[in-house]
Order: C-alpha cells, then structure tokens, then sequence
C-alpha cells in the first residue's frame, strides 16, 4: 500500500478551532481514539521477518502475503516497526488500569519505508507501508525475529474523514523515563514496554509545545499503479487549496520520517551512535 500525505502544524489553543473546521469540511465529529505505539528497531544487518514461530495461525491468504511483501522489504534494509494497540484512558491508564499481557493483545504491526524524493511537489509525502491488524503475539514475533524493544508512546487522535482522504490530528506523549529514549547503542541494558501506563493527566507531549500534526492522507492499495498515484497527489493538492489559509501546510524533510537503521557492512564492528571523549 502507498501513503501519500499533507502536512501542517497546529497549535494546541488552535484544536478546538481546527476540530470544528474539520467537522464542518467532513460532515463529521472528530473520532477520537489513543493508542499505545510500541517501537521494535531491527538488526543493523538486515533478515526480514523469517521466523514464524508466534504469528497467528491459521493464517489467511491475504495475511500471508503481506507478511511476505514486509519480509521482502525487511530482508534488504532493516527499520523500525510499531506496534500498535488501542487503549482507553479510563480503563488502562492510572492506578486503575490493570497490567497487560501484550502477547495476548489484538494489535497492528506497521511498517513505513524511508519517502520518496518530492519530484516537483515538495507539499507531498509519499511512502510504501504495511499494516497487519488484529495480530496476537507481535511482541513475540519481534523478538523472534531479533527486533529490539526501543521504546514507547501514547498517541492521541482525532480523526475525520471526507471520501477517501483521512485528516488526522495526533499528538505523541512519553511513557517511560527520558533515559529509555535515547539511542539503544548507548544504552546500559535493554529496557522492555512498561507493565502499567501511567495517569493520563500526568503524560509529557514528546513535543515540547505541544503541539498537534495534522496529517491529510490518502492511500493507494496497489503502489504499481502510477495513474491511481498521481490521481491521489491531484486530490490532495486540491485539499490544500481549499483549505489555503486555513492550515500551513509545509514542505517536510522526508528524513523527519526515516525509520531505518544504520546498515553494518560484514566485518566492521558497529560503534555507538553517541561517543564521550575521555569515557572508556
């Protein structure tokens, strides 16, 4: 699947404000929703997704071969997946919020290769991802696989949609100490997920004036049709000028968006990301 999206900043005295314009744009409330984002990072050197000893079975012919498209992908350049399981903040979050069992957890792994150069529309991010849903044992499948547990967030949503375009307003929240967000090289040990979440009201935004990331997207199923993408990128710009003036929409650093993992040529030892002169 190709991903194709917009993309503006909104600031959090702003929400309120850009929800009703969007309500009004979509015909329709915002769908709020929070999820729960773990980050697995790959191997520096790249093997795919081969060992399927956790994934559920029996498994669909559908499935199969996305997990096949991911292994492919994975098998030439190693990344950083997620994985993602919807949370409520009354229910799971807090002191009430009991611990889970992430195995035993319906989630959806995603996969979102490094964008495409902008060709002229530097406005348009375009990328190839993968979304297996309603997937039990990815923390498993992970680590079978020898992806890392790197770290965690709570994402924030609030969604509309308007034919086949999706415009989203999200907003990322640590969970875990600022330690277990530094580079895993330079790490001491590994850390794991956290075993309960913390109270909702006592989340740190990853942004630090939290702010809102307005996406608009559009999603193309088959990423060998060109016709079907350029018709996409036409629409979205469209988008844009509607809502010109309204939104400022930005040219991003399609490296704001690389998720993939330094590669270790053979016989070279990987040094760590981070080097303190005078430190053995």
């Amino acid at each position: 699947m190709y991903e194709l999206f917009l993309t503006a900043l909104v600031e959090q005295d702003d929400l309120q404000a850009a929800c009703a314009v969007l309500s009004g744009f979509c015909a329709m409330p915002p769908w709020e929703t929070v999820c729960r984002v773990l980050y697995f990072q790959g191997a520096p050197r790249a093997s795919g997704i081969s060992n399927q000893t956790s994934m559920d079975k029996p498994m669909r012919k559908d499935v199969a071969f996305i997990w096949k498209d991911l292994h492919q992908s994975l098998s030439r350049q190693s990344f950083v997946l997620q994985t993602r399981y919807e949370i409520a903040k009354e229910r799971d979050m807090g002191p009430l919020g009991a611990a889970v069992d992430l195995d035993s957890t319906p989630g959806m792994l995603r996969w979102t290769d490094f964008p495409d150069p902008p060709h002229g529309r530097p406005l348009l991010t375009q990328r190839k991802i993968v979304e297996i849903w309603e997937q039990t044992k990815l923390p498993s499948v992970m680590r079978d696989n020898d992806y890392q547990f790197k770290a965690e967030t709570i994402e924030e949503m609030h969604r509309f949609f308007r034919d086949n375009m999706e415009f989203s307003l999200t907003k990322h929240y640590f969970v875990q100490p600022m330690n277990d967000y530094t580079p895993l090289e330079t790490r001491a040990q590994p850390s794991e997920p956290s075993t309960t979440l913390p109270a909702w009201d006592s989340l740190t935004p990853v942004d630090i004036q939290g702010r809102w990331i307005l996406h608009v997207k559009s999603h193309v199923l088959q990423d060998n049709k060109p016709d079907e993408i350029r018709k996409a990128q036409d629409q979205l710009i469209s988008i844009r000028n509607e809502l010109e003036g309204i939104f400022n929409f930005k040219a991003m650093d399609r490296k704001v968006h690389d998720t993939r993992v330094a590669m270790q040529q053979q016989g070279i030892q990987m040094l760590p990301q981070k080097v303190i002169l005078g430190k053995t």
